[in-house]
């Protein structure tokens, strides 16, 4: 991937460090928290305890700790939605009464259609369906650009039957409520095989009452394979509007980057507006510096978004521009999303609680 393409870098904090790139994330939450933490799966055999959010309580557990199901609100119109990582902050302290949906990130697919799941699934789901959050297993990531595996199980009919079967597995033996899927990026030699796992996918998953997203890049940049007959398959789509262009940060994402992406999928891409889902980050470029780090910074940089460290200008999104993309969102889209949430503060000054309190007013 070209240095400036859109998504070099997305998942840069991994176990808390600024210095690790999106695709040790995606490919680290099993190497580098050891065997104990995914389990491979045709079927299910993680061996979940609670993970790193720690164990849940009694409640909400059946037989063997798998979550029992709950009956849920309606989906609704404007959704919020936030990532998860399961290598970075608990599950027991997230905001679920602010969320309408949590993706949970990473599952990692395998060429054979096996998956590899994230520790702590158990607890998520124990807390976030109380209190009416919706939990998707998010399943792939940057990988250091490394698609290999999503290519190889989407091409075999097999393969792709296997991962179908796998993430049904995971869905029922952990009560979840759906599956998002994060390929980056199907190209235009993977479209009709793309299109197949999706069929797939989505017709085992609509059976079952559940519910199929994806995540996308901004702009045209690896966009080439998902085309109209992708929506019909999908709830809705996480508009990644970050990481944009400039290696000195100034493109990550500001609000015109926002209005494009949201444009681009509309207008030229013609995703339904209601499936559109604006992606918000909670990071700065190019240092890679938590939102809730950088208000420690300053007394004010809740309110800006940018702040100057002794390396760089860092550029990241405060309030205002959160509450901005969040009415811009309401207009044209259909719900926000934040990667990620490990890295909100939970106070006055978060990024969640700015969102959700603009989506309750007017657009």
């Amino acid at each position: 991937m070209p240095p400036d393409s859109p998504h070099t870098e997305v998942m840069p904090r991994f176990l808390g460090s600024a210095l690790f790139a999106r695709c040790l994330a995606a490919v680290g939450s099993c190497a580098l928290l050891g065997l104990a933490a995914c389990g491979q799966i045709g079927g299910v055999s993680e061996g979940d305890t609670g993970g790193t959010g720690g164990s849940s309580s009694a409640a909400g557990s059946g037989s063997g700790g798998t979550p029992q199901a709950v009956v849920l609100p309606p989906e609704p119109a404007f959704k919020v939605v936030g990532y998860q990582p399961s290598w970075a902050g608990s599950v027991l302290s997230l905001p679920y009464s602010q969320l309408n949906y949590v993706n949970y990130a990473f599952a990692i697919e395998k060429a054979d259609g096996s998956i590899g799941l994230p520790q702590g699934l158990v607890a998520l789901v124990a807390n976030a369906h109380p209190a009416g959050t919706r939990v998707l297993l998010s399943v792939g990531g940057w990988n250091n650009g490394d698609a290999s595996a999503f290519v190889a199980l989407s091409a075999n009919p097999t393969a792709r039957a296997a991962f179908v079967a796998a993430c049904l597995s995971a869905v029922d033996t952990y009560s979840l409520d759906g599956i998002d899927i994060d390929w980056e990026f199907p190209s235009q030699a993977d479209a009709p095989n793309f299109a197949a796992m999706m069929h797939d996918l989505s017709a085992a998953l609509t059976a079952k009452g559940k519910i199929l997203t994806i995540a996308v890049s901004a702009l045209e940049y690896g966009t080439e394979a998902i085309t109209p007959e992708i929506f019909g398959y999908i709830d809705f789509a996480n508009i990644m509007a970050y990481d944009g262009g400039g290696r000195d940060g100034s493109g990550h994402s500001p609000y015109s980057y926002a209005q494009s992406a949201l444009a681009f999928w509309l207008n030229t891409k013609h995703l339904p507006a209601s499936k559109a889902v604006l992606g918000i980050p909670f990071y700065s470029r190019p240092g890679y510096i938590a939102y809730s780090a950088i208000v420690k910074m300053s007394a004010n940089a809740m309110n800006t978004d940018t702040i100057t460290t002794s390396t760089a200008v860092e550029y990241y999104n405060g309030i205002p521009t959160v509450q901005q993309k969040t009415a811009l969102a309401m207009t044209m889209g259909g719900g926000v999303m934040a990667w990620d949430l490990s890295q909100d503060t939970h106070d006055a000054d978060s990024l969640l609680s700015a969102m959700v309190t603009r989506s309750k007013q007017a657009p």
